[in-house]
């Protein structure tokens, strides 16, 4: 009985707060602040860990923009300084507990930032920013503590989604591969793999540098965005692939390339998320996307191969520079030279 009576409390506090009139800022911002008055006061030097949720609400399109509760909380320091001043001055007036609600026009942030504003946005509409203080830390140690705790979570949280995100992509590529009767093997990983000329001698390994000619697709549609055989995208080369680094390329080309060898041909189905998941990559690659990738493995070099190339093309652009720099001096001597 007594919960119940708190939690009435609680939501009797949200419902007036919801209800006050927003206060206007520097900026085109308006804000409230939700309390009860009772939990723990920020002051300069605090630090404070905060739920995110920034809404877009439009005449045709309401939609949460970002949620700090599906990654992790952030916290931050109470300073001018990392704070832009019109925030500062509203957080400064927060609780431990407290809800903020800060507005803006899309008018307003159009007018800030005329050409660089996200397509989406239509005049009209406004940006909420729903702000929840979780806790105040009084030292960077005890705030640092905390962040390592919260980004361990988010680690877990992640790891989750993407194994749920790769069941999703798996049947996805599975049905694809099934309904336009393609063969194609299972990488460690989960890329598919169609090879199409099988190439010659050993498959690669984590020693190895593979120069890889290929063209990106999405499989949604088959809209290409990026190759290096294609002159429209400006880079002929062959692209170094380091198969022992981790980072160098998205998961799903390792894990595809791995089952090739000097001289194959293939086709990569990569899932999300073993390309570039939840975030996506520019205007091209939507969220959640699967890939598809042409390739051909031009060479097969060792890593110490490949460095030593790499170094010997460093020094002769360095040369090159240098050479057109001297053109560059001898000509502007000259004129001067014939007076």
């Amino acid at each position: 009985m007594k919960k119940y009576v708190y939690l009435m409390a609680a939501a009797a506090i949200f419902m007036a707060g919801c209800n006050k009139p927003f206060k206007k800022a520097a900026g085109g911002l308006q804000y409230k602040i939700i309390s009860d008055g009772k939990g723990k006061k920020m002051v300069q030097g605090n630090f404070f860990e905060m739920q995110v949720v920034q809404q877009y609400k439009g005449a045709n399109k309401d939609t949460i923009l970002f949620d700090s509760r599906n990654f992790a909380n952030q916290i931050v320091p109470l300073d001018s300084v990392s704070i832009p001043p019109v925030y500062y001055k509203i957080f400064a007036d927060a609780r431990k507990g407290d809800s903020i609600i800060i507005k803006q026009s899309t008018d307003s942030i159009m007018k800030q930032n005329p050409g660089a504003t996200p397509e989406f946005i239509k005049k009209g509409a406004f940006i909420f920013a729903h702000y929840k203080i979780v806790n105040i830390y009084e030292t960077r140690q005890a705030a640092d503590s905390a962040n390592k705790v919260l980004m361990a979570m988010a680690q877990q949280k992640d790891s989750i989604k993407k194994i749920d995100q790769l069941k999703k992509d798996d049947k996805t590529i599975s049905d694809y591969l099934s309904k336009n009767k393609i063969t194609a093997t299972k990488a460690p990983k989960g890329t598919y793999v169609e090879i199409i000329n099988p190439g010659e001698g050993d498959v690669a390994d984590t020693g190895k540098v593979l120069k890889v000619l290929y063209t990106g697709r999405l499989m949604d549609g088959g809209t290409i965005f990026d190759s290096n055989t294609d002159p429209q995208f400006n880079h002929l080369q062959a692209f170094p692939v380091y198969m022992g680094a981790e980072g160098g390329v998205i998961t799903g080309w390792t894990d595809g390339l791995s089952l090739l060898k000097k001289g194959a041909k293939a086709k990569l189905y990569i899932p999300s998320a073993l390309a570039y998941g939840a975030q996506g990559r520019g205007k091209e690659i939507k969220p959640n996307a699967n890939l598809m990738f042409d390739v051909e493995i031009a060479d097969m070099v060792t890593t110490a191969q490949a460095r030593a190339e790499a170094e010997a093309e460093r020094k002769q652009m360095e040369a090159q520079q240098k050479k057109a720099m001297d053109s560059m001096q001898q000509a502007r001597k000259e004129p001067a030279s014939k007076k």
